[in-house]
């Protein structure tokens, strides 16, 4: 109610001023009578109150405050004027208005697009400035945010299809951007510098500042000489020949994160631009074999001291352009180029003192691989042929030694004189299909996950195999259920299995020999711990399996029937489901190799096997040095049995 008072008094005041005088709505302080209030809004169609104040200071401080309000708001002719006034037209005043109307900007206002106004979108409206004042919203400093307002605005950037997101941050990171806010040099480059300001045209228009053919031109304005060099080189060349491949400015330094070469991160640093910038191109094959120019050239460097140097960190270290030179790049057979022959020295010399012409005899970039380096080509053939033969007759030679005192252990436990049966066939077996099942779900589960890998296409090769991986997995998986349900009836419902479940579980005693162990390993205790039927490291082992097969089996089980699942719960669920099914499935084979594998080969008391998974079996003497506990209380066992 006070909003409406306060409007009628207003309206009422102006209307007697207009009244009074013809002229009156040409007069700047009849229009801040209203305008110059605060309070003053205006409700929209959406039922939004708009802001109708205007700052009369900051009004007379702008390019207009001079020519005063009707200059451009030229429908108004007397008071109180029409709530909605036409738009204002810069063009009439302003030849750049025509530029403007051919850019996107002024085409998505010719359509009337609602997230364009028009020239007060970046000049502002009633506090319009001179680009020199530091004020305007297209000073050099106010550039990044006044552009930002809607390139670095996400959902414009997607609804318009904008391709380079969030310019702004990336330039107030630039080295353009430093000199201005941290140098006041205000004639390095800003936003309307690079794209233009009126004439502002897409990066694929012809005519645009931006389009790939001119960004040598735009760049050139203010870096003449790199221009000059860069048009000689066969990247320029190229370009103006009309091969869309051919690299020109922004390829190599970026666009609005341009960074001095200095930086660590710039793309032009001296290790970046061997490790990225360069291979970028040159190690594509689609591209390179398109002009006859060989890949591979880079990891020919990275094998070379200059390379192991740079890994290393050396930021001294001769870099791909410091031999084939930054914006002037010749082919090596231009006698003008710093790569070719008669030239290699003096390039060499630049960081070798005295460089002499055996610098240029041989290739520099190092591939043995290569028709024309035959005499690294033999050298390479005859040692691969060498390590072949040796190395493969070490293995040869350690595998059958392996294989011969694996075999004599195994005969040894295989049930004759001087062992102990630790296992029953029953075990055994069920061991032995746990085994194949784990490996089978292990390899076709991985395959799965893993499609495109050598192996997995080696193992499940054609169409056939990326069916076969599938039917795999789901027989391997239905085979492990039957092998944990028959183990839990074993071990709940039969006397050997409740004796066996009991030797397993967990007691304060394991916990003493975790640390008894770790004390021995160490040195701190002079003996190892004493186990019974099952030390913890078996225990563990155990129940890790049973967690593990528990947690795929459900996991699984959800994956396969995943409509069902779907059907009770969110796909988020079935997505944590998978994740926790993938990751358990390393978890499981990591233990297999890295803890069980270790006890069962290369523990130096069961190397190089313990045979007992198959034969059931274990020598006395491993019986009595590993459990000593039970071995102590079978003897004993034994020998009141012989006594009665």
């Amino acid at each position: 109610m006070e909003r409406e008072r306060r409007r009628t008094v207003y309206f009422g005041l102006v209307l007697a001023v207009a009244i009074a005088s013809p002229l009156a709505a040409q007069e700047d302080q009849d229009c801040f009578f209203c305008h110059n209030d605060a309070d003053l809004t205006r409700e929209l169609e959406d039922g939004t109150l708009q802001s109708l104040y205007i700052s009369e200071p900051l009004f007379k401080a702008s390019v207009h405050g001079e020519q005063g309000c009707v200059s451009c708001h030229t429908d108004i002719t007397d008071l109180p004027h029409e709530a909605r006034l036409a738009p204002v037209d810069c063009g009439n005043c302003h030849e750049e208005a025509s530029a403007y109307a051919k850019t996107p900007h002024g085409q998505l206002l010719a359509q009337d697009d609602g997230d364009v106004s028009g020239c007060g979108d970046c000049h502002g409206t009633h506090d319009i400035r001179a680009v020199s004042d530091p004020l305007s919203h297209v000073h050099p400093t106010n550039q990044p945010r006044t552009c930002g307002k809607c390139h670095s605005d996400p959902g414009l950037v997607k609804s318009h299809m904008i391709s380079v997101a969030n310019p702004s941050e990336k330039y107030m990171k630039s080295v353009h951007a430093r000199a201005i806010f941290e140098k006041d040099n205000l004639d390095a480059a800003s936003c309307t510098n690079c794209h233009g300001a009126h004439d502002l045209l897409p990066s694929q228009d012809p005519s645009s500042k931006v389009y790939r053919r001119n960004i040598a031109d735009t760049c050139g304005a203010c870096h003449p000489r790199e221009r000059e060099e860069f048009e000689q080189s066969i990247h320029g060349k190229a370009l103006t020949a009309g091969i869309r491949f051919a690299p020109t400015c922004i390829d190599c330094h970026g666009e609005h994160g341009i960074e001095a070469p200095s930086e660590r991160t710039s793309s032009v640093n001296r290790q970046q631009v061997a490790r990225s910038t360069c291979p970028r191109c040159h190690d594509d094959e689609r591209i390179m074999t398109r002009f006859g120019i060989e890949t591979m050239r880079q990891a020919s460097y990275m094998d070379s001291y200059h390379g192991l140097a740079s890994a290393a960190g050396s930021e001294v270290v001769a870099s791909c352009t410091s031999c084939h030179g930054t914006h002037l790049i010749l082919p090596h057979l231009d006698p003008a180029s710093s790569t070719h022959v008669s030239n290699l020295p003096q390039t060499c010399g630049q960081c070798h003192a005295n460089a002499n012409p055996n610098f240029a005899v041989g290739a520099v970039h190092i591939m043995p691989t290569n028709p024309g380096q035959k005499a690294l080509g033999l050298v390479r053939l005859a040692y691969l042929v060498l390590i072949v033969g040796v190395v493969g007759g070490m293995v040869f030679h350690n595998t059958i030694m392996m294989g011969r005192h694996a075999l004599r252990k195994f005969k040894q436990e295989l049930g004759g004189e001087g062992t102990y049966r630790r296992f029953s066939t029953g075990l055994t077996i069920g061991h032995m299909v746990l085994t194949i099942a784990f490996i089978a779900l292990a390899v076709s589960g991985f395959a799965l996950r893993y499609p495109e890998t050598w192996w997995a296409r080696a193992i499940f090769p054609g169409e056939a195999g990326l069916a076969a991986r599938g039917v795999v997995h789901r027989i391997a998986a239905v085979v492990l259920v039957g092998i944990a349900v028959s183990n839990a009836i074993y071990l709940l419902l039969t006397g050997g299995g409740r004796r066996e479940l009991g030797a397993l579980w967990f007691r304060i005693k394991d916990l003493k020999d975790v640390f008894m162990n770790m004390g021995y390993a160490f040195g701190l205790v002079k003996r190892e711990p004493r186990f019974d039927r099952y030390s913890y490291i078996e225990k563990f082992e155990y129940w890790g399996m049973w967690w593990g097969t528990l947690l795929m089996i459900v996991t699984g089980f959800c994956m396969w029937f995943a409509n069902t699942f779907l059907d009770l719960l969110p796909k988020i669920a079935l997505d944590v489901v998978a994740l926790v099914h993938f990751y358990e499935a390393w978890l499981a084979v990591l233990t297999i190799i890295i803890w069980h594998l270790y006890y069962m080969i290369f523990d130096p008391h069961t190397y190089p096997m313990n045979w007992s998974w198959i034969t059931g079996h274990i020598t006395d003497e491993d019986f009595k040095a590993r459990h000593p506990l039970e071995y102590e209380r079978v003897v004993r066992e034994r020998e009141e049995g012989r006594g009665e």
